[in-house]
């Protein structure tokens, strides 16, 4: 079955194809192959696009240079200066831009974006989950996009009774000589001053790297002192680290296919307003190592999520079995877990084993019956009925993103 994002069709095109250019960054790995493989399926789906693009050859393949001097149909760009939006706008080419950014105090050119501020929320909860008290946003705050994700995350930490912190880091400020050693300068101070435990949320993964290995030098270990969440889940940046780094993904695949329709429109001659914006809804956050084991105040029930973690993935562990491996009664158990977490016991079993139902679903392609074996559950319909419960959607919906 395919996603949601494709389920409706693009409108009708005229019978002429159209030329359009797209312009990518080329400082990510993941962003410009999520981005193309929505704008191929638009191309499966409709095929009246002529793409033109910079393909990264070693030389083998004619630049493609699109700038201000650029002549097609339409453009998809991911930002653009002031002197290209003046060109393309005498000309009259419809431009899609897929940034957040743009040059001025008004947009020229309608955005479809990852919607940021949902990034922030779901940073803050996932950070919250691990029973901290105590948040940090390291904040380019020379970006758009990094604000609208620190004020989602800022309101989500305190709707949920903790205390956020910022750390500015205007990393694209610096020149690119010394800009590494110039944000690792600026990380260092304001690492060390943070309480831990400390949740710490990136503005991309790029950061996410940066704050690592700042942490690092500092002796900081995480997560157990400062759990670490990136944005974009970037195949390098995340897996290649030591610990690996628990991000939040970049939809790109849905993000290309919605900005080729809107281009579509646009070129078959729809008026669509420059403040005009879609955004995206961001993937479910991919946890790994950098976000796992945290050392609590109450190093009882530091222990006893331990002991959570190392069985909740093969089976149910009933509350009375947790109590009776920290060596105190059940009532007592609840009262530290309301205390440190908020949550009692039978609801972070719950949360935990939830968690990690959703994320086999995501990423296997086991059946109901194969995972309720895996887990410890009775039978595919038992799985069913505990992820409708917690989550309020089917396997189906949460395999299908």
């Amino acid at each position: 079955m395919k996603p949601d994002w494709q389920s409706s069709r693009p409108p009708g095109f005229p019978g002429r194809r159209f030329r359009v250019g797209v312009r990518l960054p080329g400082w990510t790995t993941g962003y410009g192959l999520r981005i193309f493989e929505g704008l191929a399926e638009f191309q499966r789906r409709d095929g009246k696009l002529e793409l033109h693009f910079d393909q990264p050859s070693g030389g083998d393949l004619p630049p493609e240079v699109i700038d201000k001097n650029w002549h097609g149909d339409g453009l998809i760009v991911f930002r653009y200066r002031a002197g290209e939006a003046a060109s393309w706008r005498e000309r009259g080419i419809p431009v899609v831009n897929i940034s957040t950014e743009f040059p001025g105090a008004t947009p020229v050119f309608p955005r479809v974006t990852v919607d940021n501020r949902q990034v922030g929320r779901a940073g803050a909860e996932h950070l919250a989950a691990l029973g901290l008290r105590d948040f940090a946003y390291v904040h380019e705050s020379t970006r758009r996009y990094s604000k609208e994700r620190l004020d989602a995350f800022r309101e989500a930490v305190e709707r949920l009774g903790g205390r956020c912190h910022v750390i500015k880091s205007p990393a694209s400020s610096f020149p690119i000589p010394v800009r590494p050693e110039m944000v690792e300068r600026g990380l260092l101070g304001p690492l060390s001053k943070l309480p831990r435990p400390c949740g710490v949320l990136a503005k991309d993964d790029i950061a996410a790297v940066s704050t690592m290995r700042a942490m690092k030098k500092l002796g900081i270990a995480c997560p157990e002192e400062m759990p670490l969440l990136g944005i974009s889940d970037d195949i390098v940046f995340c897996h290649m680290m030591d610990p690996e780094i628990s991000s939040i993904p970049f939809p790109g695949a849905r993000l290309g296919y919605q900005a080729a329709v809107l281009l579509g429109r646009m070129m078959s001659g729809e008026e669509i307003p420059g403040d005009f914006r879609i955004e995206v809804e961001p993937g479910p956050v991919m946890s790994r190592e950098s976000t796992g084991r945290v050392v609590l105040s109450d190093e009882l029930v530091t222990r006893a999520l331990d002991h959570l973690r190392g069985k909740i993935h093969r089976r149910v562990v009933k509350v009375s079995e947790l109590a009776a491996q920290v060596g105190v009664s059940k009532e007592l158990l609840r009262q530290r877990f309301q205390a440190a977490l908020g949550r009692s016991p039978k609801q972070e079993i719950e949360r935990l084993r939830g968690r990690h139902v959703s994320e086999r679903l995501r990423n296997s392609d086991l059946t109901l019956e194969a995972l309720a074996e895996e887990c410890g559950f009775a039978g595919g319909a038992e799985v069913c009925r505990f992820v409708k419960r917690l989550t309020g959607k089917t396997p189906g919906e949460i395999r299908r993103g």
